[in-house]
């Protein structure tokens, strides 16, 4: 397929996403998609099969950016704790406007066949991996589990700011965030190394 239709089925993914989240995946027909991206109906089954394929491009496709948007992040070479600023910062700007792709996510994943999940949860493993890595490397000396579960925890406070977080006057812009979020996760693991090695030497 040329670059064009890639391109066009990429929009199309993108703004049927949205309409997914607004009206949920069974409330949205084929009709309904056709329209809001300004196709006939023919038009959108040139492109997509059924509602299903367009589902897993555009979760595919966003687990795709997300994987390159981290490990881009993180080649930029420095201490870890430099890597782990700019990883933060990374995944918050892409998340500002992926709140369709997560409620898909969340709620229609199960949609998909077992091998299309699969390499999208290939796509997140290897998201998390990374981020495991640099906690590993800021906490040497804990257990695989502490770090695991740090890591997942850092991901909840990345995860969840999308729900609450607004730029605007009194607040702090999303650098800021990234700042304080980054400075948050390298003291707290400073914190539990510093506690497990009193409890070490108890």
């Amino acid at each position: 397929m040329d670059s064009a239709a890639d391109e066009r089925r990429q929009e199309i993914a993108s703004l049927a996403v949205s309409r997914f989240a607004l009206r949920g995946f069974d409330g949205t027909s084929m009709n309904d998609l056709a329209r809001h991206v300004g196709l006939s109906k023919a038009g959108i089954y040139h492109y997509f099969p059924s509602k299903e394929a367009i589902l897993f491009e555009a979760l595919l496709g966003y687990s795709e950016r997300l994987l390159v948007t981290v490990l881009d992040a993180v080649d930029g070479g420095g201490e870890p704790s430099e890597r782990l600023g700019r990883v933060v910062e990374a995944i918050l700007y892409l998340y500002q406007d992926a709140d369709a792709y997560h409620q898909a996510q969340i709620n229609d994943l199960a949609r998909l066949s077992e091998s299309e999940q699969e390499v999208i949860r290939n796509n997140e493993r290897q998201v998390v991996r990374v981020m495991e890595e640099l906690l590993g490397q800021l906490g040497a000396g804990l257990e695989v589990s502490t770090i695991k579960a740090l890591t997942m925890s850092t991901f909840g406070i990345l995860n969840w700011h999308a729900r609450w977080f607004r730029e605007g006057p009194g607040r702090i812009d999303l650098v800021e965030y990234a700042k304080l979020v980054t400075e948050f996760v390298l003291a707290g693991m400073t914190g539990v190394v510093a506690m497990r090695a009193i409890e070490v030497g108890q």
